[in-house]
């Protein structure tokens, strides 16, 4: 009989995938995610950093959230990386519940876009996670570093 992911989740000697971006572990391995959390990270953040047509025979997967964030920095602009990441997440993610989508520049380079995503996923809604992107950069940033408005009344 199947088991089921919180039973794999819980098993240490399982791996659920691979970790992005994809990188040698210890053993000259990929480096593979532990849990269904830690996965789950991993492959919202492949998405939205993935423009649609670079992933190939797949070619509709991935998100336009880079191509928004290049767009004239108005008061518009956080609806728009809102319903771009939401669009993205209910098509090729629905296990992925998003909670908030906060906008901000950075206050290092007026020209950076930093997106912070809080979310929860089907299998541990109870447990809220949360991924934040320079979006123009294209790169994941700590948590840790940065806070910002609700995307609704613009955290900019």
């Amino acid at each position: 009989m199947p088991r089921s992911a919180r039973e794999i989740d819980l098993d240490p000697k399982t791996y659920v995938g691979l970790s992005f971006p994809l990188r040698a572990d210890n053993n000259n391995s990929f480096a593979m995610t532990k849990n269904s959390l830690e996965q789950s990270r991993h492959n919202l953040r492949n998405l939205l950093l993935t423009y649609p047509g670079e992933r190939p025979r797949n070619e509709l997967f991935g998100s336009r959230l880079r191509e928004v964030c290049f767009e004239p920095i108005d008061d518009k602009l956080p609806q728009k990386i809102s319903e771009t990441i939401t669009q993205a997440v209910n098509r090729f993610l629905p296990y992925i519940t998003i909670i908030d989508i906060a906008t901000l520049q950075s206050e290092d380079n007026a020209e950076s876009v930093i997106v912070t995503i809080k979310y929860s996923t089907t299998l541990n809604p109870e447990v809220n996670q949360s991924l934040t992107l320079d979006a123009k950069e294209g790169t994941e940033i700590d948590g840790s570093d940065s806070s910002g408005g609700s995307s609704g009344g613009g955290g900019y």
